[in-house]
């Protein structure tokens, strides 16, 4: 599957009073941090199994973990079908996300 082909099926289920109260659960039980790298800035809300694969656990809180903005961007690109990031770019886009880690605790 290509970028072309890629649907957002989750788009009719993070929507309205249901996914809020289901987001706001899976934000408290993960200590709103991503569980990947623990940054507490832009966090989102990522279904483990795709809605597209596994509809059935659309609204299951176990299926559900907290990421940051840039590792549930990683996580989708391997879903579409984009290959990972070359190892230098990650490099500097992990160096990038540290030092606004540590800007972010100084202040």
């Amino acid at each position: 599957m290509g970028l072309k082909d890629y649907k957002r099926h989750s788009r009719n289920i993070t929507r309205g009073p249901r996914w809020k109260a289901l987001r706001m659960q899976a934000l408290e039980r993960d200590g709103w941090a991503c569980v990947k790298c623990g940054a507490r800035r832009r966090l989102e809300i990522d279904h483990i199994e795709p809605v597209r694969d596994r509809p059935d656990l659309a609204w299951s809180l176990a299926n559900l973990q907290t990421l940051c903005a840039a590792h549930h961007s990683e996580k989708t690109r391997i879903e579409v079908g984009l290959p990972p990031l070359n190892p230098k770019r990650q490099a500097w886009a992990e160096l990038v996300r540290q030092t606004g880690r540590n800007v972010e605790q100084k202040g």
